[in-house]
């Protein structure tokens, strides 16, 4: 074989290219291959350019140091006030919190139709399916009438991939499409996006349903009852009949603004760890969503313990996260194998199409997570990846929204001018 370099699929399988031929070294089949190969190549090369090319590919890691250097300040103490928050739940307006000039600057967004694209901008959710440029969000007036006509196109191109249109394709380009259509401005968008929970992509679902409550929308209310009260690992968080009824009270006066929105629910019901097998560095279980119900089975039956139950152990949460790596290495799809010459053309197609945009919700995965759906990190790996050098501080859940890396730059230096004009301190 002559010189070759590593490509990856979004679930973090390579394989190997050859340097003068670009030609890709698939996995051996025992099934006859070879016309599909030409179209795998192409797509597999870009699956990988868009994570190389992914919006927040500048974004630098910041390790803590667990060394301890005479005459310099250990970084022990930050670690432990870090993993302390993972033995309970979040504290509320804790995780990702507005800032005052944030909160200033909010208030000072005179439209529902301002208020509505701030609070998508913030929650770090991105269309995948097609680009669409902040200048385009809510790009409607409360008529539904198009504001700028220069967008028209992209609204007609999703709402023709909008509801049905991608059925034959399954829950995660429905979902996409129906995500598209609430940036654009549509509530029922964000709704119908609440499809993701049936794929493994379970802090993104949080981050919507979290969204549709502060927008205002009754169903987003309905989806996160049934998740405390049911739905224990599918969706991602953990099953709290106490907090259910909290959320059923809750909801039946909610203390909504002049708008009829809920913008700072994080300080009001507070936000949930999420146990996702997806993040910004790999989709380990990505269309099927598989690796969840495998642990939600194994939590019924009683052989493994949900590691945010309060009377966790160290041993048990080890168990729940050795089991959660394993199945999400056995379930991930097998890129590197190369589509049998028998698979249908449609499936085929599906099949490469999938990893595409598998790729690209990996590449607009915010670094440090969505602000309203922290993942959950074991106090124990997180010491484990600690002493390996490997944390990064910017992780940290606790970071505020406005100073992510996502966060739009302008947008930033905006609200920290209106605060500073204005005396605010933060």
């Amino acid at each position: 074989m002559s010189d070759t370099y590593m490509i990856y699929a979004p679930n973090g399988l390579g394989v190997e290219v050859d340097k003068k031929t670009n030609e890709i070294y698939f996995a051996q089949s025992a099934d006859p291959v070879g016309k599909y190969t030409k179209e795998y190549t192409k797509v597999f090369f870009k699956a990988w350019d868009i994570k190389q090319n992914s919006p927040y590919k500048d974004y630098k890691p910041k390790y803590l140091d667990p060394n301890f250097y005479t005459g310099q300040k250990s970084t022990l103490l930050e670690f432990k006030d870090w993993q302390s928050i993972y033995l309970k739940d979040p504290i509320k307006g804790a995780i990702a919190p507005w800032t005052k000039a944030e909160k200033a600057y909010y208030k000072s967004l005179k439209t529902k139709r301002e208020r509505y694209k701030y609070l998508i901008i913030r929650s770090g959710l991105r269309s995948t399916v097609i680009d669409i440029p902040y200048d385009a969000y809510c790009n409607v007036d409360e008529k539904g009438n198009l504001i700028n006509k220069d967008y028209k196109e992209l609204y007609k191109e999703v709402e023709a991939n909008r509801g049905m249109a991608n059925m034959h394709k399954g829950w995660l380009f429905m979902a996409e499409w129906e995500l598209a259509a609430g940036i654009l401005g549509d509530i029922k968008g964000f709704v119908g996006a609440l499809q993701l929970s049936m794929t493994g992509f379970k802090a993104r679902t949080q981050a919507i349903n979290f969204l549709l409550i502060q927008l205002g929308h009754e169903q987003g209310f309905k989806s996160l009852y049934d998740s405390y009260a049911y739905r224990d690992l599918t969706d991602g968080i953990h099953k709290n009949p106490l907090k259910a009824q909290m959320l059923k009270d809750f909801s039946k006066n909610p203390p909504y603004d002049e708008f009829g929105m809920l913008p700072f629910l994080d300080e009001l019901i507070g936000v949930d760890w999420v146990i996702d097998p997806n993040d910004y560095y790999f989709v380990y279980d990505g269309a099927k969503g598989r690796v969840n119900d495998a642990l939600k089975d194994d939590v019924e039956k009683g052989t493994l313990k949900d590691p945010r139950d309060v009377d966790s152990t160290p041993e048990s949460r080890e168990e729940f996260i050795d089991n959660f790596e394993r199945y999400g290495n056995g379930m991930r799809e097998r890129y590197t194998l190369e589509i049998s010459n028998d698979t249908p053309e449609t499936s085929a197609n599906i099949w490469l199409e999938t990893m595409l945009l598998e790729a690209k919700i990996k590449a607009l995965t915010p670094p440090q997570g969505y602000p309203s759906a922290p993942y959950y990190y074991s106090p124990e790996r997180l010491e484990w990846i600690y002493k390996n050098h490997n944390l990064d501080r910017l992780l940290d859940p606790r970071i505020p929204a406005i100073h992510r890396y996502n966060f739009p730059k302008e947008l930033r230096a905006k609200i920290l001018k209106f605060g500073e004009d204005r005396g605010i301190r933060d």
